[in-house]
Parts: structure tokens; C-alpha cells; sequence
């Protein structure tokens, strides 16, 4: 008898022809009579005559190597366009909304989703009709949508930065980021379900993937390094928009010459209104670290991080006093003798030029972690760039205190990002722990304190992590919420500071303020249950969120 596929079918009921259990999990078309086959222990049910046309006509459009090369690439190039719109979003939102843990939290968030959304409709998509000519030109809509974002998103930020640090940046993130993100993403499912026809699927996938994270990986060093630092955050989206048209208008041409003038819209990017400077700013630009404005008024000229509603430093054009808080640094050297200076978060030096107005001869050692804001100190605000009293160090203030071995007889602690956050491990116990470790016997701490709620919840805990460490601490409130707290190496009353403040040293605008310092400060006595920030647990960004929502209130 012949070995025929209904034989066997009649001999093995279980075994029917179309409703055939596959040992090896894998799908294969039986083809009637075919024993080598039958022969694996597999077989599946066989397709309708239609199916099988139209996966005949499939398979027989498998791509050609420079065709497989562009869906390859077009993975990579889109994979470091979502990545480098991420990091950009950073800078773009940071003067509006900070770039506090809940701003980053609120747009990963959006982007995720997006991402997810894109993935899944990617693969419907591709699996409806997988013709890469509906990839590119969902490509290019992805490009023309941000040329359209490059045209108002200053205006629509303008209309949210109102709306807080998780409201404000979530309907941002949706309205600017979220769809040209989801496009880009179906990227990724569109070239696997392109490239599968070719056999290999597991191959594929991973070789996909892996290419679109090495794109996603040149995105993120790339944004970081270069495209930031050296164009600004709206110039660099600017680019990736160009960069989208491009590649959607080049997907296209492979099908269609004519389709080369689908990428003229990038030619508008050159066209987009440059923001007019606000009135008063006289030199802005981007770092690495910080978006930096310098503001000048009258009179007085402001350092500005990100946030402009916070300023750094401030001072009086041409004057030792600034008539802001950095003036109660002055009394540093009023309250202890003092030789060596250690300033970390040198901002434009105005801590450090209201202690040498005090004493002319302190020998300092400055650390700032942004190299173009020491430069725009020197630049605009004074800052001496070759007093060889006057050392600055281009560093992180934690791991350079780690490695520094000197011994200073004053501190002074003013570490902002640009807004109202402290960076939450440069609030800790372990680090006071490590500032008391370079401290002089009878040395004095000074950090400020940005507290204008009611309940003045930071400042307790601020107050009472330092004074896990500090024998002694006191309290001076200097108005605008900001609070300057005095923490001595030794144990000391509170009127043995009141008076030295009341002898007074110095030009007469600080022997001024010492005399009204000596009647206000108090020593700082922690409320019970504050909160204690260590290493491991440091909510310092939770509390200054509640801080602002009081400030709202109010």
C-alpha cells in the first residue's frame, strides 16, 4: 500500500489532517504524500488554497540585502531618536518644572507608555499588511508631527508650568512627546515582521532588538555629550525632527524616486522663529548640567539655574553687599577666626566674595560641579579666576570631600539644582559626617536652607540630621524663606555667638547686619518625630514637594 497522508490518517485516528498535534511545537505545511515530512512527528493543519497564494506571494518578496540593510537601520536610527528625545525632554521641561525625581517620574511614565502603545500597534499593523512603505511614512508623520512641536512648544509650556511637577510635565510629555515616540516604536515589531519572511524568527528578533539598543545607546551618548551641551535643548529637537523626515522621505525613495520631495519639510527646521530673549537677560545658554541665565536690573544682576524662578546668587552692580540672603555668609568669619574657606556649591562666588569683604586674606578652596558656571562667574559676576588665594575645584562636592584632606576652619553649604531640590545625598548624616571630618577643632558650618512653608518641615529635618552630627547648632531666618544654620565643631553656647556678632568686623554693612543677627539668632532646638535624612533613607524631595504645594496655598 502506498504510504499516503490519508493511509496514515485512517491508521492513526488521533492523527487527523487537519487537526494534527505538533510534538516539536513548530508549524510546518504538510503537503500531501510527502513521507520526509511526516517522518519529523510534526504536522499542521493545511492552509486554504487563498492562504497558501498569498503566503506563496509573501515568501517570494523576501527583501534584498540592501533593503533588509535600510529596515536594520532604520531600527537603530529610530531607537537613538526616542532615546535622545527623552534626554532633551530633561533640559526642555527643567526651567518650567524643575527636574525634581517627580518631574523625571512623570515623563519615563508617558514614555513608556508610548513606547508600549507604539510596540503593540506596530505588530497589528505589520501582521495586517506588511509593506514597509506604511513604516516609512508613519516615519515621516512621526517628523512632520515635531516640526509642527518645534513651532509652539514654548507656548504650550508656558500654558502647564503652572500646573506643578507631575500634572505639568505628564499633559506636556502627552501633548509633545507621546505620539512621535509611539510612531518611532512600531518601528522595531514593523522590521521583525519585514525580516521573518526570511525564516529565522528568533535570529531576527534578536538581532532586531539588539541593533535598536545599540542605536538607543548612541542616542543617549550622543544627546548627553555632544547634541545638548553644544546646540541647547531646542536646537537638538530641531534636529531629530530633521532627522525623522529624512529617514521616513529615504524609506520611501527605495519604492519611489518622486518621494525624495517628501523630505523638503525639513528644510522648514531652518525656519523656525528664534526665541527672543527675555527682557533682561543678558547671556544665556546650556551646560552640561544646567540651563544658565544671567539677569540684569537696574542696579542688581542674578545667576539663574533652570528654574527662573529661583536665582542662585545675586548682587549689587559694583557693591560687597548683595541684599539677599548669600550677605549672612559675612558672618562667618565674624563669629569664628578664619584662614581657610571651603565653599561647596560655589554658584558665582557670592559667598565667598562677602566672607573676603569680612577677611581679605582667607585662602579658599571652591567646588562647583558645572565648569561654565564657574566660567560665567568669572564672566559676569566677578569671580577670581587667578587669585592664587582662591582655588577652584571642577567637581562633585561629595566624592571630592571623599578624596580631600584638608582641614578648614569655615564651611559654607549651598547646594541647589537649579530650583528649590537638594540633591538628597548631600543632606545626609554620612555626609555632615564627612564635612565634620574636615573641619578645624573650633571650625564653623554654615548651610542654607529654602523653607517658606508654614510648618517648616525642612528645616526641622534639615536642622536635626546636622544636629546628629554638631554639637551645637543655631538658627538665623533671613528673610524669603531662606534660613542659614550655624553648626560648630565644638560645643558652644548660643550667646557666646550673639556675642562676637555684637563686636562686629568688618566694612560697616556687615558690622550692620551682625548687630541685628546677634538679637535673631536662637539655637535650633529639632521638634520631636523630625525627620533624620541618611544615606539609605532621605525623602528631601517629598518634603520640598509638599513645601511648594504650601507656597501654592499661600
Amino acid at each position: 500500500m502506498a504510504d499516503t497522508a490519508a493511509t496514515r490518517a485512517q491508521q492513526y485516528p488521533p492523527y487527523k489532517k487537519n487537526h494534527v498535534r505538533c510534538w516539536l511545537n513548530v508549524q510546518i505545511v504538510l503537503i500531501d504524500g510527502s513521507p520526509s515530512l511526516w517522518d519529523t512527528g510534526a504536522a499542521v493543519t493545511v492552509p486554504s488554497s487563498t492562504a497558501k497564494q498569498e503566503n506563496e506571494k509573501f515568501e517570494a518578496a523576501a527583501p534584498s540585502r540592501a533593503r533588509a540593510f535600510l529596515w536594520i537601520a532604520t531600527a537603530a536610527l529610530t531607537g537613538a531618536i526616542i532615546m535622545a528625545m527623552e534626554l532633551t525632554a530633561f533640559r526642555l521641561y527643567a526651567p518650567y518644572f524643575g527636574n525634581s525625581i517627580y518631574v523625571w517620574g512623570s515623563m519615563i511614565s508617558v514614555v513608556m507608555v508610548a513606547l508600549a502603545s507604539g510596540y503593540s500597534s506596530g505588530g497589528r499593523l505589520a501582521d495586517w499588511k506588511p509593506d514597509d512603505t506604511i513604516l516609512y511614512f508613519v516615519v515621516l508623520g512621526s517628523g512632520l508631527y515635531q516640526l509642527a512641536i518645534v513651532f509652539v512648544e514654548r507656548g504650550l509650556l508656558m500654558k502647564l508650568w503652572r500646573m506643578g511637577d507631575f500634572a505639568g510635565p505628564t499633559l506636556a510629555t502627552v501633548a509633545i512627546f507621546g505620539p512621535p515616540m509611539l510612531a518611532l516604536a512600531m518601528t522595531s515589531p514593523f522590521v521583525i515582521r519585514l525580516l521573518a519572511r526570511t525564516g529565522h524568527v528568533g535570529i531576527t528578533v534578536g538581532n532586531v532588538f539588539a541593533v535598536s539598543t545599540a542605536g538607543s545607546i548612541a542616542g543617549v551618548l550622543g544627546t548627553s555629550f555632544f547634541l545638548v551641551p553644544r546646540f541647547g535643548s531646542r536646537m537638538t529637537l530641531e534636529i531629530l525632527c530633521a532627522a525623522s523626515i529624512l529617514l521616513g522621505a529615504c524609506g520611501l525613495m527605495m519604492r519611489r524616486k518622486a518621494s525624495v520631495l517628501l523630505a523638503l519639510p525639513a528644510v522648514l527646521v531652518f525656519f523656525v522663529p528664534v526665541l527672543a530673549t527675555p527682557k533682561g537677560v543678558i547671556w544665556s545658554g546650556d551646560s552640561v548640567y544646567n540651563r544658565i541665565m544671567v539677569y540684569e536690573d537696574k542696579d542688581r544682576r542674578w545667576l539663574l539655574l533652570n528654574n527662573p524662578r529661583y536665582s542662585q546668587t545675586i548682587e549689587k552692580i559694583g557693591e560687597g553687599s548683595a541684599g539677599f540672603y548669600l550677605d549672612e555668609f559675612a558672618l562667618g568669619p565674624v563669629i569664628v577666626p578664619a584662614k581657610k574657606l571651603l565653599v561647596l556649591g560655589m554658584g558665582a562666588g557670592g559667598s565667598i566674595k562677602v566672607s573676603r569683604e569680612v577677611a581679605p586674606e582667607l585662602e579658599v578652596d571652591a567646588v562647583e560641579i558645572d565648569p561654565e558656571v564657574v566660567r560665567v562667574a568669572g564672566d559676569f559676576f566677578g569671580s577670581p579666576q587667578d587669585d592664587p588665594k582662591v582655588r577652584v575645584h571642577i567637581a562633585d562636592a561629595r566624592p571630592w570631600l571623599a578624596k580631600y584632606q584638608g582641614k578648614s576652619d569655615l564651611v559654607h553649604v549651598d547646594l541647589f539644582q537649579g530650583g528649590p531640590y537638594v540633591p538628597f545625598y548631600l543632606t545626609t548624616v554620612e555626609f555632615f559626617e564627612l564635612v565634620r571630618a574636615r573641619m578645624t577643632e573650633d571650625g564653623l558650618l554654615m548651610v542654607n536652607v529654602c523653607d517658606s512653608s508654614a510648618r517648616q518641615e525642612l528645616l526641622q529635618a534639615m536642622g536635626a540630621t546636622i544636629s546628629r552630627v554638631f554639637p551645637s547648632v543655631e538658627k538665623l531666618s533671613a528673610g524669603e524663606g531662606n534660613h542659614i544654620l550655624f553648626a560648630f565643631a565644638r560645643k558652644r553656647d548660643v550667646a557666646e555667638t550673639a556675642a562676637r556678632l555684637k563686636v562686629g568686623a568688618g566694612p560697616a554693612w556687615v558690622q550692620e547686619l551682625a548687630q541685628k543677627a546677634a538679637g535673631e539668632i536662637v539655637e535650633f532646638e529639632p521638634e520631636a518625630g523630625a525627620v533624620i535624612f541618611t544615606d539609605d533613607r532621605a525623602p528631601i524631595e517629598e518634603i520640598t514637594r509638599r513645601m511648594l504645594k504650601d507656597e501654592v496655598k499661600r
